[in-house]
């Protein structure tokens, strides 16, 4: 298993090179930073929108449940 994620990793990143290379050579160089700056800028923005704020975040302790009141009856006057 180890070795398929390191096989797999490996063409990935020698897939994402090559579209660098050709990219670059077909875009120019400047085009390109845009085109990256633009795709990582996108990937912040998604990121820090999918992450749940402290309050939403589930938590492994139940709710403590609320304490009855007991109401005190007034005894008879005789």
């Amino acid at each position: 298993m180890k070795i398929n994620k390191t096989l797999g990793f490996s063409v990935a990143t020698l897939g994402f090179l090559a579209l660098g290379y050709f990219g670059v050579q077909y875009n120019g160089r400047n085009n390109m930073f845009t085109i990256a700056a633009a795709v990582g800028g996108a990937g912040a923005i998604s990121y820090v929108l999918q992450k749940p704020s402290q309050s939403e975040a589930p938590s492994n302790q139940p709710e403590p449940q609320p304490t009855p009141i007991k109401a005190q009856r007034k005894g008879k006057k005789s």
